[in-house]
């Protein structure tokens, strides 16, 4: 049951069926509810099948903070501490997932009976949790550092620059060997304008294409959301002429309007992890708020113009 369990994976057979007898299995369907805020954390979650989202309220709406595949575990404060209380929400975002769930009362018999397994658990908890929180550090390096930009008035005058410096910090916090950001044309809507691009000379990308003549571009300007596509599913897939190998790219809206993409093109090294989809579709918003930013910036100064020609202010 837990062999494949990267958590588990330098247990002996015999560990980890002592494990395994601790275990409760438990299947959800899709935004099947996992634990509620302040409901008390008591249990350490395995995915071992499908997916969770982990949602915050935050200024009355509710934030996705992270997106959770298979092999990933969660709610470790449960088991590490006594009388927590979950901060955030968990829900299934897959049908069929199937989580393992590891009880604190189960954990303290382990202890008891198995100590030097219980060990085992808490140091490889503990090598992973160190790995997440410079995944986590660079993360909100990656916001503060955009966030900068946007607050800079002299960017917001020149959305092509902000464009470029944006694409760059991306590609700095997601490697990889290609990269654009397009915005929708006004007067038509499948055309897509390319406003900046890195690794990507006007051979492999034009300036201006219609995006119903791509795939990818086309499922993200008519569904307005993600796609991330790896290796092995790209070699069986149409090509596009922008990817070699992998493609991991977010819609851009404004209002609740698809205005545009933020593409990434061949990692790398490696995949594109669900990691890589949170960080692309938090630097997704951060551009959305600049571009609304700028937009409300040339209307203000427009109207000024107008109150001075006809007003005399």
């Amino acid at each position: 049951m837990i062999e494949n369990i990267q958590l588990f994976s330098d247990f002996t057979t015999e560990e980890q069926k002592k494990i395994s007898s601790l275990i409760i299995v438990q299947q959800y369907h899709d935004s099947r509810t996992v634990y509620a805020s302040g409901e008390p954390s008591e249990n350490l979650f395995i995915i071992q099948k499908g997916a969770v989202s982990i949602t915050h309220e935050l200024d009355r709406d509710m934030v996705t903070i992270a997106n959770l595949e298979q092999g990933y575990f969660f709610g470790e404060s449960g088991i590490l501490n006594n009388k927590q209380i979950h901060q955030s929400e968990a829900r299934a975002s897959k049908d069929d997932t199937v989580i393992l769930k590891l009880s604190k009362d189960n954990f303290e018999k382990l202890k008891i009976d198995s100590p030097e397994i219980a060990l085992k658990i808490l140091e490889k908890i503990a090598s992973v949790l160190s790995e997440r929180l410079t995944e986590d550090t660079t993360r909100i390096a990656i916001i503060s550092a955009i966030s900068d930009l946007i607050n800079m008035p002299e960017h917001l005058n020149n959305i092509d620059s902000l464009a470029s410096e944006i694409l760059a910090i991306t590609v700095r916090a997601i490697p990889s060997a290609g990269a654009f950001l397009g915005i929708y044309k006004k007067e038509n809507s499948d055309q897509l304008d390319i406003i900046a691009s890195i690794g990507l000379s006007p051979k492999h990308i034009p300036k201006t294409f219609a995006a119903s003549s791509d795939a990818y571009m086309h499922k993200l300007r008519t569904e307005d959301g993600s796609i991330r596509i790896s290796s092995s599913a790209y070699a069986m897939s149409e090509k596009s002429f922008y990817a070699k190998r992998n493609l991991l790219a977010k819609s851009i809206k404004v209002e609740e309007k698809n205005i545009g993409v933020l593409a990434l093109a061949d990692k790398a090294r490696g995949e594109f992890s669900s990691n890589n989809v949170l960080m692309l579709s938090i630097i997704s918003g951060q551009i959305s708020f600049a571009l609304e930013e700028a937009r409300l910036r040339e209307e203000k100064i427009g109207q000024e113009e107008l109150k001075r020609e006809y007003v005399g202010i």
